[in-house]
């Protein structure tokens, strides 16, 4: 008789999604050489180097996949600056206005419950950028 294999846990699948979606954002600001800016301070790297960092804290799941806001950063800025967001923020207000940024805070602390369908959804989408 055969195993019945054990479902994948939500947050395993959340995992998976994430690195792929961070993987997309870090790619998709490379340059031929596979090298991108930091989206805070300017250093160059090389993408699997960099960082996905979030315009806004929390990494809660309203923002966690916000393609809007979250950008290249290098490990000094994301982790040890901790988003350096006073540069981070600026820099969004600057290049989408005061009334976005309102509604992106607004819209950060709504309640979002990603489904595995959802997140098997983005899985498939970035994946399928990736290529």
């Amino acid at each position: 008789m055969k195993k019945k294999k054990k479902a994948k846990s939500l947050s395993s699948i959340k995992k998976k999604a994430w690195g792929i979606f961070s993987q997309y954002i870090r790619r998709s600001s490379a340059n031929d050489y596979g090298l991108c800016e930091c989206y805070t301070c300017g250093t160059l790297a090389h993408w699997k180097h960099m960082q996905a960092g979030h315009g806004i804290g929390g990494r809660t799941n309203a923002v966690l996949f916000d393609q809007e806001i979250v950008r290249v950063q290098c490990v000094a800025c994301n982790i040890y600056k901790s988003g350096n967001y006073t540069i981070f923020t600026t820099k969004l207000i600057k290049e989408n206005g005061m009334e976005w940024w309102e509604k992106k805070l607004q819209d950060s602390r709504k309640i979002v419950k990603h489904t595995r369908a959802d997140l098997e959804e983005k899985i498939r989408y970035y994946s399928e950028r990736l290529i």
